[in-house]
């Protein structure tokens, strides 16, 4: 039995929409918000994040950009690009790019949703949980690097190693 169409629009909805209440229902900050586009500050265990997605019609696609509050200084640029390519041969979605304008690292990652008709709350949440936990696993390195405390190769080991168990 094929679903009828309100449930398929029930479920199906503008990835703006799904975020928007994903943000909400974490009662976190939004603060900026159009018909396409929401930025929201996201609090972590190491650090704030600001999240930004944006909607490209024409495209179908969801674009999402979790910028990671550490300012490196123009001398660390080389050391921070260094990092980002380490890390962004373990990170399951999306990549660390450095805007050069701030020397601050953000993971970006695309939803390709064409032909879908909208995306669901399920993709929504998982594309957002999936890039927070990201962020918070790399955050570390980061911190680390841009305080002088490690070299990018050491970082990104530190921070990319598997552990199992408790202490």
């Amino acid at each position: 039995m094929a679903p009828s169409q309100t449930t398929i629009d029930t479920v199906l909805a503008h990835p703006i929409d799904l975020v928007t209440r994903f943000v909400a229902r974490h009662d976190w900050l939004v603060r900026q918000q159009e018909r396409d586009a929401i930025i929201a500050e996201i609090p972590g265990r190491w650090s704030d994040y600001q999240l930004a997605v944006s909607w490209q019609d024409g495209e179908e696609t969801m674009q999402v950009v979790c910028r990671i509050d550490v300012r490196a200084e123009q001398a660390q640029v080389g050391e921070i690009a260094l990092l980002a390519a380490l890390l962004n041969q373990q990170l399951y979605i999306g990549h660390l790019a450095l805007d050069m304008a701030t020397c601050e690292l953000e993971l970006r990652h695309t939803l390709a949703l064409r032909g879908a008709g909208g995306a669901t709350p399920e993709q929504v949440e998982d594309v957002v949980d999936i890039m927070l936990g990201e962020c918070e696993q790399v955050y570390p390195a980061i911190y680390q690097v841009v305080t002088g405390a490690l070299n990018a190769g050491d970082a990104a080991t530190a921070v990319m190693m598997i552990t199992e168990g408790e202490a």
